[in-house]
């Protein structure tokens, strides 16, 4: 694996094709440690997390994208975010009654929804089916019905460790390279080097090596690396926001039964509280109307 927490992308000379590979260990670590799931379970977010990392570098925004993962199995959600920067954060949801020891735990009927969301710009969401209860099938399959991009992912997570390799045939630029000696074949050979990367390659060698042992006889260009790190982007504030779309009476209904409103972030476990003071700076009108906002 690449020095640890690091997307790269790369390109093939006189060819259509780009490439990304990605490698986590200490953001891993970090969502771990905040959240108590069983290891398979851990390896799934993993590698949605390294999906979600993947797909960023092909979206040219500033803003979030997220993957979510929704099944009828005994993991009944996953959830990765990850801003523009590299921020990463995720969660998942087990269906308690559900053996999560069990081969399929994304179970037989499940979607996949990709969402971006601009900080300037309108929202998008695709969905697509959950094929064979494999996420990076159904991504491969995003791509083609969505982009009509021929796409391919290996992703792999074990230990602690996960790490992605990303190949896209992208179309051709039409007058601009007509000029220009393309490899035709470029595609097809490519993709059938990257089928021998074992998983333990993917995981464990740099990124430099892991290009070297597939493409020594290719034009590769490796690019300068983004860092990836665990962030979580709840506040107070933005815990404020929701609670005023909950309504002054709900509010305060808590208030009066257990003298705080308490509240914790499912992505870090931060904790936080609001009390009757909080309340009435959110609802001003309506906590002065009841008494609330005089002392």
């Amino acid at each position: 694996m690449a020095t640890n927490d690091i997307l790269q992308r790369f390109t093939f000379d006189h060819s259509h094709v780009r490439g990304e590979l990605v490698g986590l260990k200490q953001t891993l670590a970090d969502i771990y440690k905040r959240q108590s799931y069983p290891e398979p379970v851990n390896n799934l977010l993993g590698e949605l997390l390294v999906a979600a990392a993947l797909l960023s570098a092909t979206v040219k925004i500033e803003g979030l994208l997220s993957l979510q993962v929704q099944t009828d199995g005994p993991v009944r959600l996953l959830l990765a975010e990850t801003r523009h920067d590299g921020k990463l954060r995720g969660i998942a949801r087990m269906d308690e009654e559900k053996d999560v020891s069990q081969d399929s735990l994304l179970g037989t009927k499940g979607q996949l929804i990709i969402t971006i969301e601009p900080d300037k710009g309108r929202r998008y969401q695709g969905i697509v089916e959950l094929e064979q209860g494999s996420i990076t099938k159904s991504l491969e399959g995003y791509f083609r019905q969505s982009e009509q991009l021929d796409t391919h992912l290996w992703i792999h997570c074990e230990n602690g460790v996960a790490a992605g390799l990303f190949l896209q045939e992208l179309p051709a630029l039409g007058e601009v390279q007509e000029a220009m000696e393309v490899d035709e074949d470029a595609w097809n050979r490519l993709n059938q080097l990257a089928q021998t990367l074992r998983p333990d390659e993917l995981m464990h060698l740099e990124n430099d090596e892991i290009l070297h042992r597939l493409y020594h006889e290719e034009q590769v260009r490796l690019y300068d690396g983004q860092p990836l790190t665990f962030n979580c982007s709840c506040s107070k504030e933005r815990l404020s926001v929701a609670l005023t779309q909950i309504g002054y009476a709900e509010c305060q209904d808590i208030i009066d039964e257990q003298s705080k409103i308490r509240a914790d972030c499912q992505f870090c476990g931060q904790h936080y509280s609001f009390t009757q003071s909080d309340v009435n700076g959110l609802f001003p009108l309506e906590s002065a109307k009841n008494g609330k906002g005089l002392h």
